[in-house]
């Protein structure tokens, strides 16, 4: 039963600690003035450790930023540059046929002449 007891009054003590305590009519003017004196949190300057944290952190991210795009610049450049040179292989081959074709039908013709006039 002891045990019992001991929980009960600490559960007692607990609800008088917590009960609610009107603080008075005075309180809102009293904090008030209290707020009213202490200087703004906002007014102060921030800490030079502070700016110089917030200076390193920035110039880091804007060199990472500038080291990403130079590479994705460079990937672009790259795949420009190959897509540049299938399309002229591309090109090159089909001139190659254009002009194949070209010689074969002008020497085919060339040689129908050249029997013509042989009379043979």
């Amino acid at each position: 039963m002891s045990e019992n007891h001991a929980i009960r009054e600490l559960e007692r003590r607990l609800r008088a600690a917590l009960e609610a305590v009107d603080p008075g009519e005075g309180f809102t003017p009293r904090l008030m003035a209290r707020i009213a004196a202490e200087p703004a949190l906002a007014a102060r300057p921030p800490r030079a450790g502070a700016v110089a944290g917030w200076l390193t952190f920035g110039l880091a991210a804007s060199v990472v930023l500038a080291v990403l795009i130079a590479h994705e610049w460079q990937v672009r450049r790259l795949e420009q540059g190959r897509e540049a040179r299938r399309q002229l292989i591309e090109a090159l081959r089909v001139t190659d046929e254009k002009l194949n074709l070209a010689y074969r039908a002008v020497n085919s013709q060339e040689r129908a002449a050249s029997a013509e006039h042989s009379g043979a």
